[in-house]
């Protein structure tokens, strides 16, 4: 099969080709979107997507109070949960629908995630974005494996940067306690035809508690953490180039795996990514290319680096009364990493190319979706192929709702390390090459509505993955689970009180579960809470504006020796605007919660109670 589609893929692209420019000279041709909407290739707006969808704008951003994307999608977004939430040492560990591994992170449209993941830990380390250069932030779960491929299982992270408008720029500048700086500047200039615009990011953080071992008093520290960051974009009346680069360290504390005291860990990450968007009037062109390293610096020679090169052709256009998108997409992975010393180095590669459709047509009030994609993965004799369908059929109603159900396959590639790891020196740990894709289902039934003054949705999901891949039991390598799934409803509301005021709730409930072996017994997937309720009160008069948040999690499953409690945190923003200038006021975690995270005998901690001042002026 893998012949017969190499040899047809070519054909393919023509056709859409002769498809797209005969729809145009015969003027029935929908024009391309300046840049989709993430979860759908045809759809220009998120509220038309048969699927729970959200939009973080940069002044939600701004009154979160949140000091990486991690606590922004948490506070913002019902059902994710930070299960890490003392970022200056661990990435953090976003969780949705009981599954971290599989939520795909998209850069602009592009797929970021390091080949060197382990199972059940993050693809992307969530303090490498820098917020103030992030214009929105688009939010779609649920299956996206039919439009993005692998790691989409429990929904897709769309991080849209910042492109020049407007001449002018900002300046801002942050304090809070434990040393907490965060300094930032941009600037653009030009306008019509072509524009550009330059931002740099530095932040900087002393010493505060990160976590402690089962004695109280026994108490580990992050020491320092020091971030810089710039970026360039130009952007002309077709096309957009973005560019991002960023290197930050940090000193950290923990217990030594033998005696438990304390030792110092010293760590190095640093990224580069670059972007590239041409849209014609009927076929589009993206491009990408970054990398990603991290040093452990107390370790001789122990670092892991990988780099990916994607691209993506396609287009959209009218046949008869269904519209159709049409595309191929391609992508090359590059890793290295080695544990130090004088374990070996392990560098491995490998490509995927997919050819994808969309096709979207109306029966009367009723809409059905159609998307196919055709996943081909060549690394070594590992070589995957992958059908991954999706259908979903929708109503919109006259008052503004949208009533949706879907059912889409969901496809999640093994890792490079979790394939290959080689760590004999000092861990025993190794790579399992015989494991399998993860691979399953995920299912929606949902209504929501887009009414700007009081905007709401809600939802059933169900997601069951065969293969799932974890850790064994004596931490030494990777094995395939038989069955995992979860299933949940979710909700989310707000409502305008007059012209000031605003109300928000969201909640989830969700039970995520799996098996070892077909035999064994369903049990709870670990550090999960099962309830997450969040409230928020929104003020905005004049030149002042206040954001109070509340988030809520319960029955956080824990194991036999140890359970996680539930626990509550409030945040306050406070803002005041004049002419060009504005300062806020960050209360951060007002009622002093204490959340704890179990992690091979010590326990996170983390955030503290604290202040933060921030005065931003625009020009």
């Amino acid at each position: 099969m893998r012949k017969f589609f190499g040899t047809v893929l070519p054909v393919f692209v023509a056709l859409g080709f002769v498809l797209a420019g005969y729809q145009w000279a015969e003027a029935e041709v929908g024009t391309v979107a300046p840049e989709f909407v993430t979860g759908s290739r045809i759809y220009t707006d998120l509220d038309e997507i048969p699927a729970p969808t959200y939009v973080i704008t940069a002044e939600d951003i701004r009154s979160s109070g949140a000091v990486d994307l991690a606590e922004v999608l948490e506070k913002k977004i019902p059902g994710i949960f930070v299960k890490q939430k003392s970022g200056v040492t661990q990435d953090a560990q976003i969780a949705l629908r009981g599954v971290v591994t599989e939520v795909l992170v998209l850069v602009d449209g592009i797929p970021l995630y390091r080949s060197s993941h382990g199972a059940n830990a993050a693809t992307v380390d969530y303090r490498a974005f820098p917020l103030e250069a992030i214009d929105r932030i688009e939010v779609v779960k649920g299956g996206g494996s039919a439009i993005y491929g692998s790691m989409a299982a429990g929904g897709v992270i769309n991080i849209i940067t910042k492109k020049p408008d407007s001449a002018g720029g900002r300046v801002l500048a942050e304090a809070g306690p434990s040393g907490w700086r965060r300094y930032y500047v941009s600037g653009n200039t030009g306008g019509g035809s072509l524009s550009a615009g330059i931002w740099y990011e530095r932040v900087e953080e002393g010493q505060k508690r990160l976590f402690y071992d089962t004695t109280p008093d026994q108490r580990y520290d992050a020491l320092d953490y020091k971030g810089d960051a710039c970026g360039v974009n130009i952007a002309g009346d077709s096309w957009v180039f973005r560019a991002a680069t960023g290197e930050y360290g940090y000193k950290y504390n923990s217990p030594n795996w033998s005696t438990g005291l304390p030792e110092l860990n010293d760590e190095k990450k640093g990224y580069n990514r670059y972007s590239f968007r041409y849209d014609s009037d009927f076929w589009y062109l993206l491009a990408g290319y970054d990398t990603q390293r991290f040093d452990i610096l107390q370790n001789t020679n122990n670092f892991y680096e990988d780099s990916a090169y994607t691209a993506e052709f396609g287009g959209k256009s009218v046949v008869g009364d269904a519209l159709l998108a049409w595309g191929v997409f391609y992508r090359c992975e590059d890793t290295e990493f080695s544990a130090g010393g004088v374990d070996p180095v392990t560098s491995k590669n490998r490509s995927n190319i997919a050819p994808f459709g969309e096709l979207s047509y109306a029966f009367g009030d009723w809409v059905t979706n159609l998307g196919l994609r055709y996943e081909m993965w060549n690394q070594e004799s590992n070589d995957y192929d992958e059908l991954i369908p999706k259908i979903s059929i929708q109503r919109q109603f006259p008052g503004g709702s949208l009533f949706y159900v879907s059912a889409s396959r969901v496809f999640a590639m093994p890792s490079m390390y979790e394939l290959y790891a080689d760590v004999p020196s000092w861990w025993g740990f190794s790579g399992n090459p015989d494991l399998k894709p993860e691979r399953g289902w995920s299912y929606e039934l949902g209504l929501k509505s887009a009414v700007v003054a009081n905007p709401w949705n809600a939802g059933l999901f169900f997601l069951e993955i065969q293969d799932k891949i974890r850790t064994n039991d004596f931490w030494t390598s990777y094995i395939n689970l038989a069955e995992f799934r979860s299933y949940g409803i979710e909700a989310a509301k707000k409502w305008r009180l007059g012209s000031a005021w605003t109300v928000g709730l969201q909640g989830t409930w969700q039970h995520p579960e799996e098996k070892t072996t077909s035999s064994s017994a369903w049990a709870r997937s670990y550090g999960i809470p099962e309830w997450e309720i969040g409230g928020s009160l929104e003020y905005r008069d004049g030149p002042w504006a206040a954001l109070l948040s509340i988030n809520w999690a319960g029955n956080r499953m824990g194991n036999a020796t140890w359970d996680p409690e539930n626990y509550v945190l409030a945040d306050l923003t406070l803002s005041w605007e004049s002419g060009s200038d504005t300062i806020r006021l960050y209360c951060v975690n007002i009622f002093d919660s204490d959340y704890l995270y179990n992690s091979a005998g010590w326990y996170y901690y983390g955030p503290e109670r604290g202040i933060r001042l921030s005065w931003e002026r625009r020009f």
